[in-house]
């Protein structure tokens, strides 16, 4: 079937799903929001100057394209489950570019969030198509392996976007991140509208584990919401650090700007390598229970250990970043599983599946970055540590609550 499925998807002109160009491009589907986000990030100290601003409205860009993200998500996921994923993407990334034009031409703050929150829009449903697309084309170890090397794609963004941003405005000023962005998407369009096959067709969502689930609703899929929730848990993890790495980084170890960039640059680096590591164990048979359970023991022994030390008052980066390392190492390994699992269960709806993951991960990463500001009065930098490991025992203890099955082998 996945032969059949692979055929329909490539004719003349249009680029094999197994390529490395098909990968690449899948990731920059995925990449489109972390990249308008680092990208643009140096922008919003210029905004209130730049069009005569307030900095609560320079803030609302990146609040309101978070918010367009989600929305977008939800709205493209279920709507090519209906009509195809090809037209939605193409429309997404329309949507993108010439919202990107538009914020490169905005002439006031307002003007420029409410752009933005189009342009939101236009990456979350391009976002979500990249995984749908996944779930349509691969079945088990092959879908895992392509996922996992779309995260290496998207994840090493937060890397290369901000030096990126900074460049560009550097040189150019602060339109300018916008008139690349806006190009990035039309560049996209164009390849997609050339090589890119519509992949949900009306064979594509048949499998033994979707023909069992699949006609499940989606939030009665008790199963589903488990999983999506370990893997919500798991991101959330992630996201206090990145939103408390100043915090620590700068304001406990004492480092300079210049090496919290590399620390951080280190940390993506560490997220990528455990995609690279999940997709090349997963193209050698290795199963989704091998590589969860050791993951998610080592995710949440390091947060524990990190929160250990962070609270006896131990400041040396030596020991600390390290153990940070090992939670973004293993994160790059649990994400395309846990996330496989998920959407394997609900084929006939993975662009919906895929949106609902997504939005989880979101809502996670929210409160997760405002339990941070919550407790930095009482634990100051430790807080990060605290929530860190809070959420990765929980991600762990939630998987061994949901239960692995034999199916997950």
């Amino acid at each position: 079937m996945t032969a059949l499925r692979e055929l329909r998807a490539c004719g003349p002109s249009r680029i094999a799903p197994k390529s490395l160009l098909f990968t690449v491009l899948l990731g920059l589907f995925a990449a489109l929001p972390a990249l308008s986000v680092d990208v643009s990030a140096p922008t919003l100290a210029l905004l209130p100057a730049a069009l005569g601003t307030t900095r609560t409205l320079a803030g609302l860009t990146l609040s309101l394209f978070m918010v367009g993200f989600a929305l977008g998500q939800f709205g493209a996921g279920g709507l090519s489950d209906r009509g195809g994923r090809r037209p939605v993407l193409l429309a997404g990334l329309a949507c993108f570019s010439v919202s990107g034009i538009a914020c490169a031409l905005s002439w006031s703050g307002g003007v420029l969030v409410l752009c933005r929150f189009i342009q939101g829009f236009g990456a979350g449903a391009c976002f979500v198509i990249s995984f749908a697309i996944i779930q349509d084309l691969f079945d088990g170890d092959a879908a895992r392996a392509k996922r996992s090397y779309v995260t290496v794609i998207f994840g090493a963004v937060p890397i290369l976007a901000p030096a990126m941003g900074a460049v560009l405005i550097h040189w150019f000023g602060w339109r300018s991140v916008h008139w690349v962005l806006a190009l990035a998407g039309t560049l996209l369009l164009a390849v997609t509208w050339a090589g890119v096959a519509e992949s949900n067709t009306p064979n594509g969502a048949t499998s033994p584990q979707a023909n069992q689930d699949g006609g499940v609703p989606l939030w009665n899929d008790v199963r589903f919401v488990r999983i999506t929730l370990a893997n919500a848990l798991s991101y959330g993890a992630i996201f206090a650090y990145i939103a408390g790495s100043p915090v620590v980084i700068i304001g406990k170890l004492g480092l300079s700007s210049a090496v919290f960039a590399g620390v951080f640059a280190s940390t993506a680096t560490a997220l990528s390598a455990g995609a690279w590591t999940s997709g090349w164990l997963s193209r050698r048979g290795v199963g989704v229970i091998a590589l969860l359970n050791p993951s998610l023991i080592a995710a949440a022994a390091a947060s524990l250990v990190l929160a250990a030390i962070s609270l006896s008052g131990i400041t040396s980066g030596a020991i600390l970043i390290p153990l940070l390392l090992a939670v973004l190492f293993t994160r790059g390994i649990i994400a395309p599983n846990l996330q496989h699992l998920a959407i394997e269960r609900q084929r006939e709806r993975a662009g919906t599946a895929s949106a609902a993951v997504g939005v989880s991960q979101l809502l996670s990463g929210a409160l997760a970055s405002a339990a941070v500001a919550f407790l930095l009065q009482s634990f100051g930098p430790s807080s990060v540590a605290i929530i860190m490991a809070l959420l990765a025992t929980g991600a762990l203890m939630t998987w061994r609550w949901t239960g692995p099955r034999d199916e997950d082998q």
